[in-house]
Order: C-alpha cells, then structure tokens, then sequence
C-alpha cells in the first residue's frame, strides 16, 4: 500500500482554516483596540467635564482623539454625566464572511461623590 501524498491532503485542507482563524484575530484585535481607546478617551473626557463643569469638553476631546462623534449623547446633570457613544470601525479580513464593518459602544456614567469622579460602565 503506497501512502505517500497524505500529509499533503491534510496541509491543503487545514491552510485555509489557519489563515481564516489568523484573520479573525487580528480584526478582534483592531476591534479591542477601538473600544480601550474609546473608553479611555470617554474617561478622561468626564473627568475634564466635570472639573470644567462643560458637557463641550466631551466632544472637543474625542475629536481631538480622532473618535468619530455622530453618535455621541452626552447627559450633564449637577453631580452625574452619561456618555454614550456609538461608531463603526471598518473591517480588515471581516470582509471575507461579508462583515463591513464592526459597531464600537461606550457607555459610561461618570458621578461626582466627596469630590472624587467615580466611573461605571453601563450596559
């Protein structure tokens, strides 16, 4: 019985499974990415709102941060901000399995308590 060959069959078949498990970690790495540097843009933005006492501050710094800002609701109230903020990130190797793009939410609520910011993320 001649085997040669098998190894071959086996190579060819699992190739297209490793470079598709490749691509998908590398664009939930892009995705991870877009949503720490969000988030922590988001943070840094209440903290400044709340010690200029500015909702504008929230957006000027996520542009500056180059975070898109069209899907930005900001809520100030006297000891409480709420930003919730939704944008899309294109897609690298999504476009394979026919995803564009991948959706980015933020959404934190920032409270002000014995003059110390406390920051939770909402669902």
């Amino acid at each position: 019985m001649n085997n040669k060959g098998q190894t071959l069959i086996i190579f060819v078949i699992l190739i297209p499974i490793i470079i598709l498990m490749m691509a998908i970690v590398v664009d939930v790495g892009i995705l991870q990415n877009e949503v720490t540097k969000a988030t922590g843009v988001v943070d840094m933005a209440i903290r400044e709102a709340f010690l200029k006492g500015d909702e504008s501050v929230v957006e000027t710094l996520l542009v500056e941060n180059d975070i898109p800002v069209e899907n930005l609701n900001v809520s100030f109230e006297e000891d409480e901000i709420e930003v919730n903020l939704t944008y899309s990130v294109e897609a690298l190797f999504g476009r394979i399995v026919g995803l564009e793009t991948y959706d980015v939410n933020v959404h934190r609520v920032g409270k002000l308590s014995n003059d110390e910011v406390i920051i939770e993320k909402k669902e």
